[in-house]
């Protein structure tokens, strides 16, 4: 019971904090196109460009107002709804904006593919100042590939 024992480890707390507080460097995200994505893809990097947006549920349940928006999102590949359910993602999709979605998955909607961002994925207006590869001109994008438009069936797995 020495005076010398709790000072000791008191210091080796607040070393392992500082180590703690030392943060690994980010990792660059890695992008995939439209056409790639698949009804199970997770962790879903896009850039993209908004083509449409039309709001699909505008009203006020138990007292509290709802609303839900699906966007039209395209690239060189294809074409896909991406719905949005918060002011932030209201005011960043806007027909003609060029997008990057980050940490975005794909959720079935009655046997449709939806991209959905929750609250750890992120949905931001392209800017060059990051050095990503740009976003593509309204020529090049590809409108005909309906990712959403292609119906899936579950499948039970056999066991």
């Amino acid at each position: 019971f020495g005076q010398g024992s709790p000072r000791r480890a008191r210091r080796e707390t607040s070393a392992t904090m500082s180590e703690a507080k030392e943060k690994p460097a980010l990792r660059k995200p890695v992008f995939t196109t439209i056409a790639e994505l698949e009804p199970e893809s997770r962790t879903v990097n896009l850039i993209c460009k908004c083509v449409d947006v039309k709001t699909v549920l505008d009203e006020v349940r138990d007292g509290s107002k709802v609303k839900i928006n699906e966007a039209t999102v395209a690239d060189k590949s294809g074409c896909l709804t991406l719905t949005c359910r918060t002011e932030e993602h209201f005011e960043t999709v806007k027909k003609g904006a060029d997008l990057i979605v980050r940490n975005a998955s794909i959720r079935m909607f009655q046997g449709y593919m939806r991209l959905f961002v929750d609250k750890w994925g992120v949905i931001e207006k392209y800017d060059s100042k990051w050095g990503y590869a740009p976003p593509p001109s309204d020529k090049e994008l590809n409108l005909e590939k309906k990712m959403s438009e292609v119906e899936y069936e579950e499948v039970p797995d056999d066991q």
